[in-house]
């Protein structure tokens, strides 16, 4: 073999390496670019979440600057309200005071009438007495002259020294309601028509059930009035009364 086909084939096989290696250059360079594009587009697509993340970030700024200002806002209506409330309270508990010495003063002034009508219920007997006695005195006028001694007045004189408390005779049922309470006095539906009299015991009763016993004090045609004892619950309207225990 010459030298001249020797250096005929070295530069054939050098002509095929250097072909193979721009070959393997190109898909290289081409893959190379490939992955530049792909970075290209990763980084434009990481870009564009950049921005959205950096938008969304304003957007919560704002929506937490917004609620702040709310929030300030908020806390200064609660402190208002705070406010409101506390002298609404001290208002109230004013007017719960007042509305606790009118309810006493209330109480005095109806415990104070109660009494005086008492009083006028007794004048009223007194002045019925009276004219009755008026009355007779006038007939025994008409008829000649009858002793004064017989003269009987129907209704009689309310008597103004106490005595001790008196049951009903025995046989006798006097039943009423109470129609009326005044602290520890209580006002019945039954007076000197139905044969009350003074001090005499009333048993109240609410069902089968004993509430307390009331003394007569005062008496009128349709009414009495009296006072509590053996007070076991409180009595109410509508209470029945019995001069018979259960």
């Amino acid at each position: 073999m010459t030298l001249n086909a020797v250096m005929q084939g070295t530069v054939t096989e050098a002509t095929q390496q250097y072909n193979e290696l721009v070959k393997k250059s190109g898909e290289l360079q081409k893959k190379l670019q490939d992955e530049i594009q792909n970075l290209k587009a990763e980084k434009d697509l990481l870009a564009s979440d950049l921005r959205k993340s950096e938008r969304l970030s304003m957007q919560y700024q704002n929506q937490a600057n917004s609620m702040t200002s709310v929030l300030a806002g908020f806390d200064q209506s609660v402190k208002n309200l705070l406010a409101s409330l506390n002298k609404t309270q001290q208002e109230l508990d004013q007017a719960r005071t007042e509305g606790i010495k009118d309810q006493q003063y209330l109480a005095e002034t109806l415990t104070a009438l109660h009494e005086k009508l008492v009083i006028v219920d007794s004048l009223e007997a007194e002045r019925r007495r009276l004219l009755e006695q008026k009355t007779e005195l006038e007939n025994q006028a008409a008829t000649g002259g009858i002793p004064r001694e017989i003269i009987s007045p129907v209704t009689p004189l309310p008597n103004q020294m106490a005595s001790p408390a008196v049951a009903a005779p025995v046989g006798t049922d006097i039943k009423g309601l109470i129609v009326e309470i005044d602290k520890n006095l209580v006002t019945l539906s039954v007076g000197s028509a139905d044969g009350v009299t003074k001090n005499m015991v009333f048993h109240v009763t609410r069902g089968d059930r004993f509430v307390c016993d009331v003394i007569i004090t005062n008496v009128d045609i349709n009414r009495s009035a009296g006072t509590l004892d053996l007070v076991v619950q409180p009595p109410q309207v509508n209470d029945i009364a019995s001069t018979q225990q259960l």
